[in-house]
């Protein structure tokens, strides 16, 4: 009877042992996407449905600046891009219609941010953003056959090509109060594959298409670092001495998109995580050095879906278990799901781009 007895107690620990280990790493092992989907609604998401840019209020800020609720137009293009690879057709046209009802002009102006209640006080567009969102629509009109995504594209263009454009070029915004388009465009901004699709679905003419492309293809770099801009008027590249690095690798995944990979910014990725097993926000331009401390999300996932994009595998692989790093996965979190929480705060870039690298991650 004892041995009976000794043989059930240690049947209990060997289970409880084995429950605590399954917890262990339950809590540490990769979150399903609902997570993610869950901590954006309850800590990043407006009472008007739109996307905030914090989970905190903000002070005041420049115009050309974000604080706290605010909503950009380039977050909602994310969120469409995410939704539409989903195939989530329901959650797409919540958000197109929520473009045209909150961030769509009359005249295919389209505000580059919104205030917490919708009202937009800014007067000026971004291109990137407008590219983006045009592209994505042109996309889910093939998709689901719905032509009223195809004339909001048409819409949104028409502006940008009547409006964006110095010298022949397509540039970073229009500002619609002075009435005047600025003569850069930042080379992260061009993205050249799309840009070259939409010229060929006879939705944005060819000549701008090709010659904005061009600027981004042909950029010289600066030991591995691309340039920031491109300034028309001058005719010339323009660096920044502190290289963004969430600037860099957007450049590169729209090069590597375009069909060129940069040897150099790939070899700059691959010693940085060799040497230093992380990749920092920010650069000197001339030593190659880290200057911030901090690392990103966001800008693994943007590094993680360049390396797909190049067949880079292993790359691919090392930067998204970094990434991955950066959520919460303890149950018991307020912000469980959520990444890169600092001070009960983070950029809602931080979650919607690793949003978008997982769903490419677990698709390839």
């Amino acid at each position: 009877m004892k041995q009976v007895t000794v043989f059930f107690l240690v049947l209990v620990l060997v289970v409880a042992a084995a429950a605590g280990l399954y917890r262990l790493y339950d809590n540490t092992r990769s979150l399903p996407e609902e997570a993610a989907e869950r901590f954006l609604t309850r800590w990043l998401t407006n009472e008007n449905g739109t996307l905030a840019t914090y989970i905190q209020e903000g002070g005041e800020e420049e115009e050309d600046e974000v604080r706290g609720r605010e909503a950009l137009a380039e977050t909602l293009g994310l969120w469409m891009e995410y939704v539409y690879e989903k195939e989530d057709d329901k959650r797409f046209d919540r958000a197109y219609s929520q473009f045209r009802r909150l961030f769509l002009a009359e005249d295919g102006f389209v505000y580059w941010k919104l205030e917490e209640d919708g009202t937009a006080e800014v007067t000026s567009n971004a291109l990137i953003d407008d590219i983006r969102i045009a592209g994505v629509l042109m996309k889910a009109a093939e998709r689901w056959g719905k032509d009223y995504y195809e004339e909001t594209a048409r819409e949104i263009l028409t502006f940008v090509e009547t409006h964006n454009m110095y010298d022949g070029v397509l540039t970073d915004f229009y500002e619609r109060r002075d009435k005047y388009a600025e003569d850069t465009i930042t080379l992260s901004y061009i993205d050249a594959a799309l840009l070259q699709d939409l010229a060929e679905a006879d939705m944005l003419s060819a000549g701008p298409a090709a010659a904005t492309g061009a600027l981004l293809m042909d950029a010289p770099l600066s030991g591995p670092f691309y340039p920031k801009a491109y300034n028309v008027e001058r005719g010339e590249y323009e660096y920044d001495e502190e290289v963004n690095i969430l600037d860099q690798a957007l450049a590169a995944l729209h090069q590597a998109e375009a069909g060129t990979v940069s040897e150099p910014f790939l070899a700059f990725v691959e010693t940085e995580l060799e040497e230093r097993g992380l990749v920092h926000g920010m650069y000197d331009l001339d030593t190659a050095e880290p200057v911030v401390s901090y690392e990103s999300p966001a800008i693994y996932a943007l590094l993680v879906l360049y390396a797909i994009e190049i067949g880079e595998t292993e790359l691919a692989e090392t930067l998204y278990e970094r990434m991955e790093a950066f959520q919460v996965t303890r149950r018991t979190s307020l912000y469980y799901g959520g990444y890169s929480i600092h001070d009960d705060n983070t950029h809602i870039f931080d979650n919607l781009l690793p949003m978008l690298a997982r769903q490419q991650w677990e698709e390839q």
